[in-house]
């Protein structure tokens, strides 16, 4: 870009960067002070070239896309009945076919999950048991969960405090929730199998910008952390 310096190599090579990480940067490679280095990010981010993906997190915009999600006619359906019935719920919704952007092996049957606030799941079960009899499953175990399996199935279960937010409405989900939810939910990470978790991870990762801390801070909350920081280890994504 004109009058701007190119962008440090240390920078290129990650997925994802501080606003510290990205001054210290720019500091030991151009001696620019503290202001500078913030003044010459603000500019990045205006021209596009770099994008923020999280809470002081930013990322080159030119090789990779922020994560979206058609989602199915089901799906947008049941979004559309909670927030017509709960003014300001906090809820989540994320459909296994979701994970078909990923995978080799394509989802045969697709299941809605919808991860509702702890204080109001049992009347969001209610309120979908009406509306979808026969088709929604409360915090079922897995054997549960395969003894009624049927496509477009309603699974309603808790929802994490602070989970992040899709770029959308919000209650998309965010491919940093998907990813932990495909590790370590007592459901999702039995659905899938462990030879596709890892393409599943490579091939996100590949493709979408991605906030690791965002990640971590997630499974931290679904109490997950060790799990999900050994699997960012093994799939290179950690040092």
């Amino acid at each position: 870009m004109a009058n701007m310096k190119e962008l440090p190599v240390v920078l290129m090579h990650e997925n994802s960067f501080s606003r510290k990480e990205f001054i210290n940067a720019m500091m030991d490679c151009y001696s620019m002070s503290k202001t500078q280095s913030d003044y010459d990010l603000q500019k990045r981010i205006k021209a596009g070239s770099l994008v923020r993906i999280g809470w002081g997190q930013y990322a080159l915009s030119k090789e990779k896309m922020l994560y979206s999600h058609v989602y199915s006619e089901e799906a947008l359906e049941i979004a559309s009945t909670i927030t017509k019935q709960y003014d300001n719920l906090n809820f989540q919704i994320f459909e296994l076919e979701q994970l078909n952007a990923f995978m080799n092996h394509l989802v045969a049957h697709n299941t809605i999950f919808v991860s509702v606030e702890n204080d109001l799941i049992d009347y969001v079960f209610d309120t979908l048991w009406k509306a979808y009899p026969g088709r929604v499953l409360l915090k079922p175990s897995t054997d549960e969960y395969y003894r009624y399996l049927q496509d477009n199935e309603i699974i309603v279960n808790r929802l994490p405090s602070e989970t992040p937010k899709g770029y959308g409405p919000p209650w998309q989900s965010k491919l940093e929730k998907i990813l932990v939810d495909v590790s370590v939910d007592k459901i999702v990470s039995e659905i899938v199998p462990n030879v596709e978790k890892q393409v599943i991870f490579e091939n996100a990762f590949h493709d979408y910008l991605i906030d690791v801390n965002m990640m971590i801070h997630y499974a931290n909350r679904k109490r997950a952390k060790k799990k999900i920081v050994q699997m960012l280890k093994e799939h290179g994504r950690m040092a």
